[in-house]
């Protein structure tokens, strides 16, 4: 974090800027509804690397999906007789 916003964390802290829950099998997974087994508790810094990390993971995912949707086969251009 920069230095004014450390300093707005120790002068003035509110919930949420030191400690984050998150899944542990991310959400877009399958890990949406869980129990206690499937969270864990990161500082705010890493959780937000290990979001950041999951969003790229997710924009792959769609691309490759969307390839795949849209990928050709060559097949239904060859008329069986």
């Amino acid at each position: 974090l920069c230095l004014l916003q450390l300093n707005e964390i120790i002068t003035n802290p509110t919930e949420g800027q030191f400690w984050q829950v998150d899944h542990i099998k991310p959400v877009y997974g399958g890990g949406g509804q869980c129990s206690l087994e499937n969270l864990q508790t990161l500082c705010t810094v890493c959780h937000r690397k290990r979001t950041a990390k999951q969003a790229q993971e997710r924009s792959q995912m769609k691309r490759r999906s969307l390839a795949t949707k849209y990928g050709c086969d060559i097949t239904k251009f060859f008329v069986k007789m």
